[in-house]
């Protein structure tokens, strides 16, 4: 049944939430006007059906709704839809409808996400995935003073979707994993969940029943972004198994986890879903994630309290891209999504960084690594050390130790997600609530005490910043009183950020 609710927003009431991509939209106040129907609009992110006020109330349901706002009213239609008015803060508001529907499972990921960078091998061998490329790739990492981490192998390695079977450009994957293992990185390859037409696998699985049906009963042929193939269906039981032995085939040959990409609802649509919703499918995929410590996504719905690496969604090298990072990862936190990556350094689309590429802005580059070097993880694709001369590569590098310096610092407050549900990143109004801070995205609290303030504009080096009560020292040393707004120097070399002190 489809119920419908309509909630005035109260005067200084701030909604939060629904989607990632959202982030710049948030906070949802009586001055908005917003319209999302996620039963037919794709976001290619993180989505939830959740909202959660600064006032302490909230609105979830297990299903996908839609949410419109307008002259101070928020009207949600959809299924199992719960409701509940607050009269306290975002945090305890966020708190109490964590536990009730998205209660975490007490396990981090593991610390190597938090700890050294993750290097993604899209934008530098882009579809020419290779054993020799991967390894140089890797080389170069160390061999220009970045860290060993994780290194992703992306689309581009295997004969075709579903296959077993590398391309012969990897002739020995084993030894591949050994000499990356030993230089000091986990390996990770990318999967989807789309197998091939016209192969041995795609027969397999429809004689099985084990993939998605279309509304004739026949297996649904999907368009996505690099032709057409056909989909797990993870409705069924089989094919989960099919699933965890496919992959598993992979671990046994050396590599630590996956990249699950795709998995988006649009997939899923116009399907016989066989009562399961486009974005109940989707979750599916991350229920399968989850199974490998090793995880990362970009797409997942209601998974929130998981044990999920979840990076934001794809961004072009562009200064826009740049601010939307805080807004993003701070909605990001509020649906429960605690592990969150931003998107590449410098972007992730390929073509920003072909050689000659008259779009790559060095500054930009740098500011996108120090605005990740302060949130739950970073991660490379483009190689800094191809694309900046040795000035800006050194920044990069410099951001990335900023990182390493607070890892313990990141890890514990991980460790306090997967128990309380708080989020690592988190909004000002979160930490210090009624104070005006509603609509603040620009700035954000890891943890209670360490409060970061990125530049993110081209040319600029100062920062404006808003500090709460207390008294919060800067990277100079200098102490400021709290509850004002104070601006503060910030050239190329520095993340301005702020620890609270007594």
């Amino acid at each position: 049944m489809i119920l419908k609710i309509c909630v005035k927003i109260r005067s200084k009431e701030a909604f939060y939430g629904i989607g990632t991509v959202f982030g710049a939209a948030m906070p949802l106040t009586e001055q908005s006007e917003f319209s999302f129907d996620q039963r037919k609009e794709i976001t290619q992110n993180q989505e939830a059906s959740f909202l959660v006020s600064s006032f302490g109330s909230y609105i979830f349901s297990c299903e996908a709704f839609s949410v419109s706002v307008k002259d101070g009213t928020i009207t949600v239609e959809g299924e199992k839809i719960e409701y509940k008015e607050g009269n306290s803060t975002l945090k305890e508001g966020y708190l109490e409808a964590c536990n009730k529907f998205f209660k975490p499972n007490g396990k981090i990921p593991p610390s190597d996400f938090f700890k050294k960078p993750q290097y993604n091998t899209w934008v530098e061998l882009i579809y020419d995935q290779t054993q020799a490329g991967v390894i140089k790739y890797a080389e170069g990492i160390i061999n220009n003073g970045l860290p060993a981490g994780i290194i992703m192998i992306d689309d581009g390695w295997q004969r075709y979707y579903g296959s077993r079977d590398f391309k012969r450009e990897f002739p020995n994957v084993e030894e591949m994993n050994r000499i990356l293992h030993d230089m000091g990185f986990k390996t990770m390859l990318w999967v989807c969940p789309f197998v091939s037409l016209d192969s041995e696998e795609f027969r397999y699985l429809d004689e099985k029943g084990l993939l998605l049906k279309d509304k004739n009963g026949a297996s649904k042929i999907v368009k996505w972004w690099n032709g057409y193939s056909a989909v797990l269906d993870l409705t069924n039981p089989e094919t989960e198994k099919y699933a965890l032995e496919y992959l598993g085939s992979f671990t046994d040959r050396g590599f630590d986890g996956f990249k699950f990409d795709a998995g988006d609802p649009e997939f899923y649509m116009n399907s016989d879903n066989k009562g399961i919703s486009p974005h109940g499918h989707c979750r599916l995929w991350s229920l399968l994630s989850e199974k490998f410590p090793y995880n990362e996504l970009r797409s997942s719905y209601n998974t929130g309290g998981m044990t999920l690496v979840q990076r934001l969604c794809d961004k072009p090298h562009r200064w826009d891209s740049v601010s939307r990072l805080v807004p993003d990862l701070l909605c990001q936190g509020i649906m429960g999504y605690f592990y969150g990556c931003p998107d590449m350094i410098g972007g992730g689309s390929f073509t920003d960084f072909l050689p000659g590429a008259p779009t790559l802005d060095p500054e930009l580059f740098v500011r996108y690594a120090q605005v990740a070097s302060l949130m739950p993880m970073l991660q490379y694709s483009c190689a800094p050390w191809r694309v900046l001369d040795k000035e800006h590569a050194e920044l990069c590098i410099e951001a990335g130790k900023l990182h390493e310096r607070f890892a313990d610092k990141i890890i514990a407050l991980a460790k306090n997600a997967s128990v309380t549900g708080e989020p690592i990143a988190r909004y000002m109004e979160y930490e210090f609530p009624h104070n005006g801070y509603e609509s603040v995205t620009d700035q954000f609290m890891l943890g209670k005490d360490i409060l970061v303030a990125p530049v993110c504009e081209k040319g600029v080096h100062t920062r404006k910043v808003i500090l709460p009560n207390g008294n919060w020292k800067y990277i100079d040393g200098i102490i400021y009183r709290g509850s004002t707004t104070v601006t503060v120097n910030a050239p190329l070399s520095v993340l301005p950020y702020f620890e609270k002190v007594n």
